[in-house]
């Protein structure tokens, strides 16, 4: 056994890495400042490892070139895009953790337009002054949404923020105990609403909320009042609820203004799609008489990430001018996406060509026929003891929207050992595009309705190559 000072003695030096054939192309003119640094780390995780080394000293030639090949390694990744392709076969429609909604062509093509140009962004073209920041786009959903005007911010969470903020003035808050809901990893309503400076008060129960309940903590000067879409979950048993339109008449004639978060505001209804009725649109939550609703823009409704405040001119007009809508303002590239994905929703006579609703609304047979493509283009190039069969799945929307709905579906399922499956999958994950399935007790599965038909070759690529690797390493 060797004593630690013995390995570290062999450590290539910074000046000896600086002047390395391999090294010195990349450390040519400004990367030189920050390559210092990965070499460096490098030889910092190098160091620790030999520490925890309790083996033979290896020799500085070696150690030279794992420094090296460390180095590139880094290079190649900080110069590359930060993200990866990923083919959805979970059957997620608005799957949080892949970028939930995608974008149709035209939202694509608006967005690449502004970029790379300069827009009237903030500018009045006629008048040669500044101008009114998204004034079009908040038109549009203002107009769908039978709204009296609509401000546009960078997401959901911070619409709530603003809306309750604003309308409270860092008093109290009243808000059904059954609605202080938590979403995805951090946020928390009641976190939310303190944040914003307001006095928390719950009413009801986790099962049960009156509209005399509410009724009996509106008395208090300075107080408004939230109600929350329960969108990624549901109560069910002994339980009771207040409609918004009830609640709404009842702070109306109270005089406290009244904020619906609406979560995953949809504009077309979900129930023409198959999914279960009931769920409001938003222009059927805005009759509903409450002052303020926010929404997400890149759930249900199909668009990008934003947050988009319906409701009264007055109170919208407000929001402009607080000091924290800067700060939660969006670039040029998220409006001319959001503009676009609102024009198909004016131009359509039916459902509008957006993604996620053509996704959602995908038939059975045009699902059994895109999972027999794929495969069929599969299985010729399966190793021997893969089994794979077209069956029925079940399909979810995601985004924490309609969390209870089983939508049926269709998967590409594999039967093979767990071992190779598992072995294969991670291959998948770790690709390029990757490819995220299911793996189950039953095997591993693609979901073909996340999965558009120009993609099939890619998902049948990625197979291929995680097939062919694993045989490798065999």
């Amino acid at each position: 056994m060797n004593d630690p000072s013995s390995r570290l003695r062999e450590i290539p030096q910074v000046s000896a890495l600086l002047e390395h054939p391999r090294l010195a192309v990349l450390l040519e003119g400004r990367r030189r400042s920050w390559l210092q640094r990965v070499i460096q780390d490098a030889l910092s995780d190098l160091r620790r490892e030999l520490l925890e080394d309790g083996g033979t000293v290896r020799k500085r030639d070696a150690l030279v070139d794992q420094v090296v090949a460390r180095v590139e390694d880094s290079y190649r990744e900080l110069t590359n895009p930060a993200w990866t392709r990923v083919l959805n076969g979970t059957g997620v429609v608005v799957h949080t953790n892949l970028g939930r909604a995608n974008l149709a062509p035209d939202a694509v093509a608006a967005m690449a337009a502004v970029a790379g140009h300069n827009t009237d962004l903030e500018y009045d073209l006629a008048a040669g002054a500044r101008g009114h920041r998204g004034r079009q786009v908040e038109a549009k959903a203002a107009l769908l949404a039978g709204a009296e005007d609509a401000l546009v911010i960078n997401n959901n969470a911070a619409a709530v923020w603003l809306a309750v903020r604003f309308t409270a003035g860092g008093g109290r808050v009243v808000i059904s105990r059954g609605e202080i809901v938590a979403i995805g990893g951090s946020f928390r309503m009641n976190e939310i609403l303190a944040e914003a400076g307001c006095e928390l008060v719950e009413v009801g129960t986790t099962n049960r909320t009156s509209l005399a309940d509410y009724a009996a903590e509106l008395d208090v000067p300075g107080t408004a009042v939230i109600k929350v879409h329960r969108s990624n979950f549901s109560v069910e048993g002994f339980t009771e609820d207040v409609s918004l339109a009830d609640l709404a008449q009842l702070c109306s004639e109270r005089g406290r203004p009244l904020v619906y978060d609406a979560g995953s505001g949809a504009l077309f209804p979900m129930a023409e799609l198959g999914l279960p009725a009931g769920e409001l649109t938003l222009d059927q939550d805005v009759a509903c008489g409450p002052d303020l609703v926010t929404c997400s823009g890149d759930k249900l409704l199909g668009g990008c990430q934003a947050g988009i405040i319906l409701g009264r001119a007055d109170l919208i007009a407000g929001l402009r001018k607080h000091p924290m809508r800067r700060a939660f303002r969006v670039d040029k590239t998220t409006l001319a996406a959001l503009d676009a994905v609102l024009s198909a929703y004016l131009r359509a006579v039916d459902r509008p060509p957006v993604p996620t609703l053509e996704q959602l609304g995908a038939d059975l047979e045009s699902l059994q026929d895109r999972a027999e493509k794929l495969l069929a283009g599969l299985a010729p190039l399966a190793p021997a003891g893969w089994r794979g069969e077209v069956v029925p799945g079940v399909s979810s929307v995601g985004g924490g929207s309609f969390s209870t709905a089983a939508i049926e579906s269709r998967l590409v399922l594999w039967q093979a050992e767990k071992t190779d499956l598992e072995d294969v999958h991670r291959r998948l994950r770790t690709g390029d595009p990757a490819l995220v399935g299911r793996m189950n007790n039953d095997g591993l599965a693609v979901d073909v309705r996340t999965l558009g038909d120009d993609e099939l070759p890619l998902v049948i690529a990625a197979f291929s190559a995680a097939w062919t690797q694993a045989a490798r390493s065999a």
